[in-house]
């Protein structure tokens, strides 16, 4: 290890234009109703919104009906997560590519359920 120089791979948002509100405006909707207003403004990316749905999840001030999307799915979001994470510290990035499209389509696939 260098003394004056770090390798740093890290995943971060990239929403595009409209930001976090644009890309799931559902979740984005679940999270200003229930005050997740750090979340809104941190605009985590989705590798780290899994654990946000998990605080969801667990939640009592979200009501069960509101969060039903989110506890259905929630165990292919960890699973895909895991993956991911995996992937990410054994620095194996062309494989960690395609897992996190997976993660996408859960989060696109989430927001409709929300809608």
């Amino acid at each position: 290890m260098s003394k004056y120089i770090q390798i740093d791979i890290r995943l971060v948002a990239s929403y595009g234009g409209d930001g976090f509100r644009g890309a799931l405006p559902n979740l984005y909707k679940l999270l200003k109703n229930y005050t997740y207003d750090h979340v809104i403004s941190d605009e985590p990316s989705i590798y780290d919104m899994v654990e946000v749905l998990v605080r969801i999840r667990n939640d009592p001030h979200v009501p069960e009906r509101a969060k039903r999307p989110i506890i259905d799915g929630l165990s292919g979001f960890l699973k895909v997560r895991d993956e991911a994470r995996e992937l990410l510290l054994a620095r194996r990035l062309n494989e960690l590519d395609p897992i996190l499209y997976r993660l996408e389509d859960l989060f696109e696939d989430l927001d409709d359920k929300l809608a």
